[in-house]
Order: structure tokens, then sequence, then C-alpha cells
């Protein structure tokens, strides 16, 4: 059994690396409206399945169809955040989470009508035969999976800590009238981080594409496992949902790549361990890993 373990180690990483993508952004625009936008996971397959058209379909380069892919979630990031986020923040922080799901549903809905329902994957110039190192196999596009995960990282980090745009949206997401009455304008940062947010997403569905595969149906497995890596790190807390991300593809790779007692669980099985973590999360720390508790008035 612990022979297979630095290759389950490893799958985690690259599981968790995707995972972290998609969920950070998640982390991003909730840390700044307090809204949980259940439509990320589909917007993550509305990104892959753009870089999809323009690559697969319409023969562009690879890097011409990643900025073709870019600007197209860009402005659907924009129109998102416009029509179903920013009219019903005042409102109740409930009303955007329904109406994200109703986007969500409109998305699937589109691309299974405009691509089909079949699964789909992107072709690769890159040589796709695994390198062994240490016993462990892998292929050069997950190596760039970790690798780009981790300079991407690295760049929010020092943008959320060192650029104007960061200390925007942590003085915004700490208090916003205060953050507002020094000339912060809230609904610049707010449409700036909703893109990030959006383009994140969107790479982590490549990725997912080169990796395995893409299809219509994937977003709310997705919009859940990026809740779950949320809940686990801390609501909010962008670092902490890197950490939860990565927690939850060690528990998903170990827990059907064991071997306990000649016993192992189906592969199938590990989509539900998003939910059991979300419910130990709630039940026995509800802040998170790496979040505070609220403090009574």
């Amino acid at each position: 059994m612990l022979d297979i373990l630095p290759q389950l180690l490893f799958n985690s990483l690259i599981t968790g690396s995707i995972y972290a993508l998609t969920s950070a952004g998640l982390a991003l625009t909730f840390a700044l409206t307090r809204v949980l936008n259940f439509a990320h996971g589909h917007i993550m397959m509305v990104g892959a399945y753009m870089f999809f058209l323009f690559h697969v379909q319409l023969e562009h380069s690879a890097l011409l169809a990643g900025c073709e892919a870019a600007l197209a979630m860009s402005l659907l990031g924009a129109v998102s955040l416009l029509i179903f986020i920013t009219p019903f923040l005042t409102a109740s922080t409930l009303l955007p989470f329904v109406t994200t799901i109703a986007l969500g549903s409109i998305l699937e809905a589109i691309v299974s009508m405009t691509f089909g329902v079949n699964v789909r994957s992107f072709p690769t110039n890159v040589e796709t035969q695994s390198i062994e190192w240490a016993g462990i196999f892998m292929t050069p596009v997950q190596l760039l999976i970790i690798a780009s995960a981790a300079v991407i990282f690295v760049a929010l980090g020092l943008v959320m800590h060192r650029a104007p745009l960061g200390r925007a949206v942590r003085a915004i997401s700490d208090n916003t009238a205060a953050a507002t009455s020094l000339g912060i304008r809230d609904r610049r940062v707010l449409y700036g981080v909703f893109i990030v947010s959006v383009l994140l997403a969107a790479y982590a569905g490549i990725l997912v594409g080169y990796e395995t595969n893409i299809q219509p149906t994937m977003g709310g497995s997705y919009s859940i496992k990026s809740f779950a890596a949320m809940l686990l790190g801390g609501l909010g807390s962008i670092w902490g949902t890197i950490l939860g991300s990565l927690i939850l593809g060690l528990v998903e790779n170990l827990s059907i790549g064991l071997d306990f007692g000649g016993f192992s669980l189906p592969a199938g099985y590990k989509d539900a361990f998003a939910f059991v973590i979300i419910l130990l999360v709630l039940l026995v720390r509800p802040q998170g890993l790496l979040g505070t508790k609220a403090r009574s008035a």
C-alpha cells in the first residue's frame, strides 16, 4: 500500500491545484460581497468550452485561443455581475444565491445546446508520455498544472498585499463604508475582482480539459467542491481556501487509492467527500481552518 502513496500524493497535488484555482476566485468575490456565487463552477465550464471553440473548432493556436477565451469570459463575467448579482446585493444576501443558481442552469443549457452533451477533451502537441521520477509517473500537462498554479498564487499574493487593487479589496472587505468615504470606488473594484475570479475559474476549466475531459454538467460538481474547499479553509479566506482545496484533493485521492484491508472505494464515490467535508466542518469548526469566529456584540 505504501508503494503507491507517493503517486497518490502527487495526484492529490494536481487535483488540489485545480480546485484551488477554481475556489480562490470564489473566495475573492465572497470576501468582497459576502455572496456565494453558485454559478462559479458553471462559469469554469463555460471557460473550458470557450477555449474548445477557439482552439479546436476554429483551429486557432492555443495562445490565441486562450486570449480570445479570456476576453469572452471577461465579458460574460461583467454581464453576469451586472444582471444576476449587483441588482440584488442591497436587497438580501439570499437573492444573489438564488439568481446565480438560475445563471448556472442557463449557462449549462446554452452550452449543452451549442456543443452537445458528449464528453470533450483538448488535443495537445506536447509529448504526453509519462515521465518517471522517484517512482512517480507524471506528464508535462500535470507539471504545467502544478507550476502554473504556484505562479498564479504567488502573483495573486503580490497583488493582494502590494498592489492598489489588493489594498482596495481588503479595505472594502473590512469596512465598505469607511473605504468608500476614503475615495475607493467599490463598484469598480467589484467588477475587477469578479473578472479576475472568472478568469481563474476559466483557466482551471482549460486545465481540466487537458488533464481529463469536459462536459456541460461538470459545473455543479465544481461549484460544490469550491464551496467545500472554502468552508474547510474559512469563508472569505483566500489562503485558507487554497489550503482547503489541497486537503480536499488529498482526501479524495487517498480515499479511492488506498486499500483498506482488501477493501477500496470505487472511484465514483470521490465526489461524495465534498459533501462529507461540508458537514464535518459545519459541525466541528464552522469558521474553517484559517477562519476566525465572529465576535458577538
